[in-house]
């Protein structure tokens, strides 16, 4: 379970392959504008070569992204320790949701929205449940919850993703959404045990990855949409 010692040299591999496949996603995009918009003024591309859209939308994925991973610690932690706060920071969690699928619905439209809200929230809904277990012990309902994310988040977003945008490779997203559930049930697990520390380095290293898969999202859809 614990991905930063056991799955180091996988996410590292997934991360390099996910910042290559956004590079060369930018790169093409801005090529592709250059090509067919030659009268469009260089003030709107700011530096790196990319679009100012492009660039707005990496920036609102990533922050959406990383607030996420912040919010479920937040939210998992509170309502594990009983504050009288946890009502709140769920709240804020499926807000922050809602805001991501409001992203995906303004690319592709309401039908994906609505499809991209099911599966994101039965994964926090899983999680939650993965926190009870872990609270008592329960090995076979951690399980549970881990292996319902994989089937009906991890797999069906992967290849809801790849299917919308063929420069999204559902290989590589079933990769690093796995490793972002592992992550995060890492996290979990330091919280229940205790290992504050090591629950802080988890959402780091969380936030990270999170980054990384929303930089990738963005660099797909401007790659796509020639942003």
């Amino acid at each position: 379970m614990n991905v930063r010692k056991n799955e180091q040299g996988n996410i590292a591999l997934a991360a390099v392959a996910v910042v290559v496949g956004l590079v060369v996603g930018f790169a093409v995009a801005s090529v592709s504008k250059s090509d067919t918009n030659n009268n469009k003024t260089a003030s709107s591309t700011p530096a790196g070569g990319t679009s100012q859209k492009a660039s707005d939308l990496r920036a609102d994925l990533v922050t959406l992204g990383v607030d996420h991973m912040t919010l479920t610690q937040s939210a998992v932690a509170q309502t594990l320790d009983g504050s009288k706060g946890a009502e709140a920071a769920a709240a804020a969690l499926y807000a922050n949701g809602n805001d991501i699928g409001a992203k995906v619905g303004s690319v592709y439209g309401a039908d994906a929205e609505k499809t991209f809200d099911s599966v994101w929230k039965l994964h926090l809904d899983q999680f939650v449940a993965y926190a009870g277990a872990a609270s008592k012990g329960d090995e076979a309902g951690k399980k549970a919850a881990l292996d319902t994310i994989d089937s009906q988040y991890t797999k069906p977003l992967s290849a809801f993703l790849a299917k919308a945008n063929p420069n999204l490779p559902e290989k590589t997203l079933n990769t690093v959404l796995s490793d972002h559930v592992q992550m995060t049930a890492a996290m979990i697990d330091d919280h229940v045990a205790g290992k504050y520390a090591d629950e802080q380095a988890a959402l780091k290293q969380a936030n990270e990855h999170m980054a990384t898969i929303m930089s990738t999202l963005a660099g797909g859809i401007a790659k796509q949409k020639n942003l």
